[in-house]
């Protein structure tokens, strides 16, 4: 080996170890750095907790102090914040930003599913449907839709606060205030619901952006894709800092402060660990739709890659091999399908024997289950399966003795479901929009218990038999009463005759009520006579002629009628019975 040589391998040799020392230098670079950022990070938690406690002990709120109250004044400012932490402190991971959805399933396969899968689309699909149905103005008392409202109910409405009303409906149907010149940019109420009740039942997470105007105020609203927003983490947030991002590909686009993004969750969860995430019902359904995607693909490749019963094909005695692969070509073309699934083995043998590997082809195990599958869901899901077009039971009969109804189970269904996610919509609207501009308004959903004119009819004539009466029933459906107080009246046969029978004696007997007529003086002179059965006076006169009732002319007359028991008298026996004649001279 020659200098040359010597100087290129010892040049050679250098450039390694160098390369090498940068390597190694750079991994300890790197390791050194990561662990100054770590130790940066725990400081800066120990110290907001040493912080938090310190400032806990001064107030008194450590738990070994005693709160003194003080004067009230009518506002109820708390004193402190909450003690119990609503995140864990020590998970290393969410010091990086945002939060990710705890979850198993990511946004896209959730997408998926309520676009895919036939009963949770269809599902959605309706329920979407119904919302929308109250996301424009009424057309009449009995139509669904919705209107504007005080939140006082005790207050009276004014022409004033009518008109506002009128005003805040025509900015809900247009999501907002709109610029008159370009009207194709606004957007209507339906529209935003629909994509709002899509993804409040795909993710449980539906947001919207509120736009400001130049002075802060909400100007109008605008859906925002609920996949691409994530929340920040509870520790990293202070007064006033962004609440939620959004990221796409993995980068982040944009901020958002609670007054700028509504983040709506329908089922709240209070795990330390869910970090604000709400749990939609496709997270819980996991293994049943897996379930029931197989069970639709069994029965689709049954179709599909051949029907034939399992089994084998065993030909006894002896066939040339010519034939039998003749043979088998033919059977496998006229019994397997596309993909040449479950191909029905051929043997050599004696005689023409079936092998049956199958002993039933039942598919009543396979329906059971699917019908199993999608009770699950509709269950989860709120709703019956009637409404998706699944009827369990004969088709067209009746409700058996003791059954529900199918319309009694279809009102059922929609209490259960429909009307908490209506609400949901609209307390939405009103928390993070409309009471923004007015406080003193709510927009509340029409005709979500009206069940049509014919129910409405039905109950009116109830109650018209109990607590209202006719004019009060016309009222409510508004006309007129009817003339010279006609309907002021109920329609109950027994209160009728009661009322006629009040109205002939107080005609009768006066003021008083008497049955024979006329009034306390009238009464007072007349004279009560008794007669016998030849018409002789049996009165009882004062025989004295002084006028004056000292009690002998009634113990004569007493003597005289042996056979009339006084009510005072006890043990009185008659010694025969006579007749006796009471004349009233009036």
């Amino acid at each position: 080996m020659g200098l040359r040589d010597e100087l290129r391998e010892s040049l050679r040799s250098a450039r390694s170890a160098g390369a090498t020392f940068v390597r190694q230098s750079r991994g300890v670079m790197d390791d050194y750095v990561e662990s100054v950022q770590t130790d940066s990070r725990m400081r800066d938690l120990d110290q907001r907790l040493a912080k938090a406690a310190q400032e806990a002990e001064a107030d008194g709120n450590d738990g070994n102090h005693v709160i003194v109250p003080t004067k009230d004044d009518g506002k109820h400012n708390p004193v402190r914040d909450p003690k119990a932490l609503h995140f864990d402190p020590f998970d290393i991971v969410a010091m990086m930003g945002w939060r990710e959805r705890p979850t198993s399933l990511a946004y896209g396969a959730m997408e998926g599913i309520g676009n895919g899968v036939p009963v949770i689309a269809d599902i959605i699909r309706v329920r979407t449907t119904q919302v929308c149905a109250f996301t424009t103005r009424p057309d009449g008392r009995h139509s669904p839709g919705f209107k504007v409202r005080l939140r006082d109910q005790n207050a009276t409405p004014t022409a004033a606060t009518e008109k506002r009303a009128q005003e805040l409906e025509d900015n809900l149907l247009n999501t907002g205030y709109f610029d008159p010149e370009k009207p194709q940019d606004a957007i209507s109420l339906t529209t935003f619901a629909k994509m709002f009740v899509r993804d409040t039942l795909v993710f449980d997470q539906a947001c919207f952006e509120v736009v400001p105007d130049r002075k802060g105020r909400p100007s109008y609203f605008v859906m925002v894709d609920p996949s691409t927003i994530r929340l920040l983490d509870p520790m990293l947030r202070e007064d006033g800092d962004p609440f939620a991002v959004q990221v796409i590909n993995g980068s982040l686009v944009s901020d958002f402060t609670q007054d700028e993004l509504a983040f709506c969750v329908r089922n709240p969860r209070s795990g330390i660990r869910s970090w604000g995430y709400g749990m939609s019902e496709i997270e819980t359904l996991v293994r049943e739709i897996t379930g029931f995607l197989w069970g639709i693909e069994y029965n689709r490749r049954f179709f599909s890659q051949g029907s034939t019963t399992k089994g084998i094909l065993n030909f006894k005695g002896t066939i040339p091999d010519k034939h039998l692969r003749a043979f088998r070509r033919q059977w496998y073309a006229m019994v397997s399908g596309v993909h040449n699934a479950w191909r029905t083995p051929i043997t050599n043998a004696e005689e023409l024997q079936w092998i049956n590997l199958q002993m039933s082809n039942r598919d009543m195990e396979y329906g059971s289950w699917m019908d199993f599958l999608i009770k699950v869901c509709c269950a989860r899901f709120q709703i019956a399966p009637e409404e998706v077009n699944f009827s369990y039971g004969n088709t067209g009969q009746a409700a058996a003795m003791g059954g529900t109804s199918t319309e009694e189970k279809l009102k059922a269904s929609k209490d259960l479901g429909l009307r908490p996610l209506v609400q949901f919509f609209f307390n939405c609207m009103n928390q993070y929009y409309l009471q923004r501009i007015d406080p003193d308004f709510e927009a509340v959903p029409v005709g979500l218990d009206d069940r049509g004119p014919d129910a409405e009819a039905e109950l009116l004539q109830k109650q018209t038999h109990v607590f209202l009466t006719v004019d009060e029933a016309r009222e409510h459906v508004g006309l007129e009463p009817l003339a010279d107080g006609k309907g002021e009246c109920l329609l109950d046969p027994t209160w009728l005759q009661w009322a006629q029978a009040k109205e002939f004696a107080d005609q009768e007997g006066g003021p008083g009520g008497d049955p024979f007529g006329g009034d306390d003086e009238e009464r007072d002179g007349s004279t009560f006579g008794i007669e016998d059965e030849d018409g002789n006076d049996m009165e009882a006169d004062d025989e004295s002629g002084d006028g004056d009732d000292d009690g002998d002319g009634a113990d004569k007359a007493a003597e005289k009628l042996p056979q009339v028991a006084k009510s005072d008298r006890t043990g009185v026996e008659l010694a025969s019975p006579q007749v006796v004649r009471y004349n009233l001279d009036l």
